[in-house]
């Protein structure tokens, strides 16, 4: 029984008492004994309530966050005070890797409460990918949700090699979310819901037997022949639980998202590519690729979805600029050094393009002079690279590191000697981190 229950009950058990006091049932008079002084009961004071907390507290997205915490948190079992204290055993760290996670936390928190889920599944993709879009080859998870190309393609996802739903920060989220929704109306335990998630629900069904999971303690969820890692799938989801709801027990204070931190969803007419994107938004081109990573290349292709996570304060000034843009411009560009010197309005003149609109691509003024140096991004469709099939490819071979990988593993699958694959990966380690590339080959 919790504190607040026995509290309940000591408060109900003084009303009742003085009630009874307040009104005996009749009785018939004895006049040779005199009656007995009923004892007074007095309740026990009621505790004041906590002052809530500030509002701007409560608008934050980690305030919002820890109003919707549900599940058992520091206490649940050892090994989540374990994780707790790995994960925030450098709190400089730590703090970084939520800076860099903030925008896609504040959409995934957002989904969340619009599902009425616990908010300890905000800490998922964390414990998955550290809030990062990672990519991947061929039947392995990819994603910040880490998610199986038959996983993502049965929950509605596009998979492929010039889009990647998976890579979709909203849409992965909204179909990694849907998944635990499910899960919970199959096993009524979200703690299942996360193991589920992790292993799969079959495995999950067959360890149950029929039983009822929320019957379950925590010992008895221990003794489920899950491997080790679905195990501590769970504690560490509980672990970042833990630091959230009180940073200051673990030394850590969770940064605050700036003003560009959230990003809002703009969908597009036509396709667009990222680069020029990036120019009418006036943001980092790292950075509109890292939010917007399922095109895995420049150009979006003309059958995946047309949309763009922008931060909010800069939605303004993309949609404005990108009407002033023609659309038949839009989505075919390439790049080239122009080698000569000559201002921005000659090389529209002979491209046959508005000079405003090239100016634009190229964020300079309509009057600039350009650089034999200088490369321009211009229009027409850009040549797609090629492996060894003629197949296009986004990038040179290259293996990007996921959960369970080893070196040797790499090389037997990939048939590269394990010395050749050291040699051309000088730094990479023993321990290898998620998201790594690995390079297969000298180009």
């Amino acid at each position: 029984m919790t504190r607040r229950q026995v509290r309940s009950v000591l408060l109900g058990g003084g009303i009742l008492l003085l009630g009874a006091c307040a009104t005996p049932p009749t009785r018939t008079p004895q006049p040779s004994a005199p009656s007995p002084v009923a004892p007074v009961v007095v309740a026990p004071p009621t505790p004041p309530a906590p002052p809530p907390a500030p509002v701007a507290e409560q608008r934050s997205t980690w305030g919002r966050l820890r109003s919707l915490f549900a599940m058992q948190g520091c206490d649940y079992a050892p090994g989540v005070q374990r994780w707790a204290r790995a994960y925030t055993r450098s709190p400089r760290a730590f703090v970084a890797s939520w800076k860099d996670a903030l925008p896609f936390l504040d959409l995934v928190v957002d989904e969340i409460e619009q599902r009425g889920l616990p908010g300890e599944f905000a800490m998922l993709p964390y414990v998955e990918s550290t809030y990062r879009p990672l990519a991947s080859r061929g039947d392995t998870p990819a994603g910040m949700w880490q998610l199986m190309p038959a996983t993502a393609r049965g929950a509605g996802l596009v998979v492929r090699k010039d889009y990647d739903g998976r890579l979709d920060a909203l849409a992965s989220t909204q179909a990694a979310l849907d998944l635990i929704a499910d899960y919970y109306r199959e096993f009524a335990d979200w703690r299942l819901a996360d193991m589920a998630f992790n292993s799969g629900e079959f495995r999950v069904k067959k360890l149950l037997g029929g039983r009822d999971a929320r019957d379950l303690e925590a010992a008895d969820l221990a003794k489920f022949t899950f491997n080790r890692i679905t195990h501590e799938h769970l504690d560490r989801l509980l672990a970042l639980a833990c630091i959230v709801e009180d940073p200051a027990r673990f030394n850590v204070s969770l940064p605050e998202p700036g003003p560009d931190a959230r990003l809002r969803t703009t969908e597009l007419p036509a396709g667009m590519d990222l680069r020029l994107a990036a120019r009418l938004a006036g943001v980092p081109l790292d950075d509109l690729k890292r939010w917007n990573a399922a095109y895995r290349r420049n150009r979006m292709p003309d059958d995946a979805p047309h949309r763009l996570l922008l931060p909010e304060t800069r939605v303004e000034r993309f949609l404005v600029a990108s009407q002033a843009m023609p659309q038949p411009l839009w989505n075919d560009w390439r790049e080239e050094r122009a080698a000569r010197t000559s201002g921005i309005g000659s090389w529209a003149s002979q491209l046959g393009v508005p000079v405003a609109a090239l100016a634009a691509a190229n964020a300079v003024a309509e009057d600039a002079t350009v650089l034999p140096s200088t490369r321009l991004l211009l229009p027409g469709r850009e040549a797609e690279p090629v492996d060894a099939s003629g197949s296009a490819t986004p990038d040179a071979r290259v293996h990007v590191i996921a959960a369970g990988d080893t070196l040797s593993g790499v090389a037997q699958r990939y048939g590269i000697p394990l010395r050749r694959l050291q040699q051309l990966n000088p730094r990479a380690g023993r321990m290898l981190r998620l998201g790594d590339k690995l390079r297969l080959d000298a180009s």
